[in-house]
């Protein structure tokens, strides 16, 4: 169980930025969603690669942090992707039978590494938010919308603020291993989202 009764250095979640920062610009840069819309397959087949990691990722986090689930449960976005995709066509059969980020789950190995890979996740909602204004220049852009990339709507603020707070409350061990954990999710994301260019 995480507790959060004891502090950690107020500028944990400054230096998280500073040491991701690199491996933050190349999953931003080789994702490339800003630049202009998004062809539909593309973006089919990121949502795809997204709902493989959260499937293996959310469950390992849910375990590792204990009493912590009713504060994680409305950041969870398996569904999310997945009712994304079924807008954009896919049965509940082809969303059963995706390829999962097994990797996924070594990323969370300890409160310390939950910490770190969250703040990874979370602080992805604040850039999700102009992919999913870019996306509205979409022709393919079901009527109803899409809803992963922006998953808390006009309360992304209030929930990365309360992030923030959870974060800077909780107690662990090491600062190093949850800033190490942040790397790796980045590293485990670049992986698994970026094809291989030959």
């Amino acid at each position: 169980m995480l507790r959060t009764d004891i502090g950690k250095p107020p500028d944990l979640l400054v230096e998280l930025r500073a040491r991701t920062a690199e491996a933050h610009g190349r999953l931003e840069r080789d994702l490339d969603l800003l630049g202009h819309p998004l062809d539909r397959d593309r973006f089919i087949f990121l949502l795809e690669r997204f709902h493989g990691f959260h499937a293996v990722w959310e469950p390992k986090v849910d375990r590792m942090m204990g009493n912590e689930v009713a504060f994680l449960v409305p950041r969870h976005r398996t569904h999310r992707a997945a009712q994304d995709l079924m807008a954009l066509g896919h049965t509940a059969r082809d969303i059963a039978e995706l390829p999962l980020c097994l990797a996924a789950a070594r990323l969370v190995s300890s409160p310390e590494a939950a910490i770190g890979s969250l703040y990874v996740m979370e602080g992805l909602t604040l850039g999700g938010q102009i992919t999913s204004q870019c996306l509205q220049r979409a022709a393919w852009l079901p009527r109803d919308g899409l809803g992963y990339f922006d998953p808390y709507g006009p309360a992304t603020g209030t929930m990365w603020r309360h992030f923030r707070i959870w974060a800077a409350t909780a107690k662990f061990g090491s600062a190093d291993a949850v800033i190490a954990s942040a790397v790796e999710t980045f590293h485990t994301l670049q992986a698994w989202l970026v094809p291989v260019r030959r």
